[in-house]
C-alpha cells in the first residue's frame, strides 16, 4: 500500500492528521530532526520474529525506551526472539528498512506479523508521529484514532507494560 492510498483510507475514515515531508530518515533520531517542532509521542518500531520463524511481531515503543527482549517474550508469551531480516521485512511488510510503521501491517496480507504496542506510547502524549509506508513523511495522528483505524482494518493490537 502506498502513501496516496493510507492517505485515502484515513480521509475515508474521518481520521484527522497532520502530513511532514522530509528527507529519507532511517532512524528515530535523524526523523526527529525534521519533525522536532511538532508535540507528538516519538517511537522506534522494532519487526522481530522467533528464531523459528514461526511468529512476527511490530513492536512500537517509545524512542528512548529500551528493547528488554525477555520482557518482551514474557508479555506475548513467545520464545527466544531475533531481529527480522531485510528480506522478511520486504516479502512479509512490502517495506525497505526505514519505513517501519503500524501502517506497514495493511501489507501483510496473510495476517502473520502481530502489532504489540507499549503502553507508555499510549500515555505519553495523545498524538503519535507515524510513517505511511514511506520514510520520507510522517503522519501526525492521535494515538487513539490510529489503533482504532488498525482494528478497522482487521489488525488487532496488544498492549503491553514494559
Amino acid at each position: 500500500m502506498n502513501p496516496q492510498q493510507i492517505y485515502q483510507l484515513l480521509d475515508k475514515a474521518k481520521i484527522n492528521y497532520e502530513l511532514i515531508h522530509h528527507p529519507a530518515v532511517f532512524t528515530s533520531a535523524e526523523a526527529d530532526r525534521y519533525v522536532e517542532k511538532y508535540s507528538f509521542a516519538r517511537t522506534k518500531n522494532l519487526f522481530l520474529r522467533t528464531h523459528n520463524r514461526k511468529s512476527y511481531f511490530l513492536y512500537v515503543l517509545l524512542e528512548n525506551n529500551r528493547f528488554v527482549e525477555k520482557t518482551f517474550r514474557q508479555a506475548v508469551g513467545t520464545s527466544r526472539l531475533s531481529f527480522a531480516s531485510p528480506v522478511e521485512l520486504k516479502q512479509i511488510l512490502g517495506v525497505e528498512p526505514g519505513s517501519v510503521s503500524p501502517f506497514n501491517l495493511l501489507n501483510d496480507q496473510d495476517k502473520q506479523v502481530k502489532l504489540i504496542v507499549s503502553r507508555q506510547v499510549l500515555v505519553d502524549n495523545d498524538l503519535i508521529g507515524v510513517h505511511p509506508n514511506d520514510n520520507t513523511q510522517t503522519i501526525i495522528l492521535r494515538t487513539t484514532d490510529l489503533l482504532k483505524f488498525l482494528e478497522c482494518n482487521k489488525i488487532n493490537t496488544q498492549i503491553i507494560n514494559d
